[in-house]
């Protein structure tokens, strides 16, 4: 079977959906992709949303892992106050 509706959103983008990228800069690349960057919304490439993607991410799992170390010490002193 033919895959007849396969891109039909991206035709009806001006240029079919291809620019430059607000983040790498590459030129005739499609930038189907809305992110806010600095305040902005702009459109970048699926390359440059991936690596937003995994930057958030490897920031949050080291946020993770001070956590829980942060709050290990209060919870520690919290019985000796009480007696």
């Amino acid at each position: 079977m033919s895959k007849a509706h396969r891109g039909t959103g991206i035709r009806k983008e001006p240029n079919h959906g291809r620019g430059t990228c607000a983040i790498c800069g590459s030129q005739q690349i499609k930038t189907l992709y809305e992110q806010e960057v600095e305040g902005k919304k702009v459109k970048i490439c699926k390359f440059c949303k991936a690596n937003l993607k995994n930057k958030a991410r490897a920031e949050a799992k080291i946020a993770k892992a001070a956590a829980p170390k942060a709050e290990a010490a209060p919870a520690e002193e919290a019985p000796a106050q009480a007696e």
